[in-house]
């Protein structure tokens, strides 16, 4: 996720918010294969609702991201839990945001509790998240 330094997380947020709504999937794709012969949406049975996801692991192949990140001045802090929850202070706003973080290869999803979305990088021994780099502190 790319974040300007003088933006917070919920602006960047909101927008991603708003731009993943105005490209739902509404079935206008030209593209898109035509129903098999005979189906109809009314009869399609309801789809499955995805697996709950699991906790990242305490350690992946980029390294124990478990604990406290910051940035060099200390404004950012992010703290990943073994169980896949995370808090954000922002400034001197204490858990601004707060709810889960997956991560899958490099990227390091959080998933705040407002259901808005937001990708940071993993590279080695710093997280690349909203336009700062963050290095573990504890």
């Amino acid at each position: 996720m790319s974040r300007m330094t003088s933006l917070g997380l919920g602006t960047v947020l909101a927008t991603a918010l708003i731009i993943t709504s105005a490209c739902s999937d509404d079935g206008d794709d030209p593209n898109a294969a035509p129903p098999a012969a005979g189906a109809s949406s009314a009869a399609s049975p309801p789809a499955a609702s995805p697996p709950a996801a699991s906790p990242p692991a305490a350690s992946s192949s980029a390294g124990n991201l478990v604990g406290t990140w910051a940035n060099d001045d200390g404004s950012l802090k992010l703290e990943l839990r073994a169980d896949g929850t995370f808090s954000e202070d922002l400034g001197d706003r204490k858990a601004a945001y707060a709810g889960k973080y997956t991560v899958k290869g490099t990227t390091l999803t959080l998933n705040d509790k407002t259901g808005v979305t937001a990708d940071g990088t993993i590279n080695g021994d710093s997280i690349s998240l909203s336009g700062s780099t963050l290095k573990k502190t504890g």
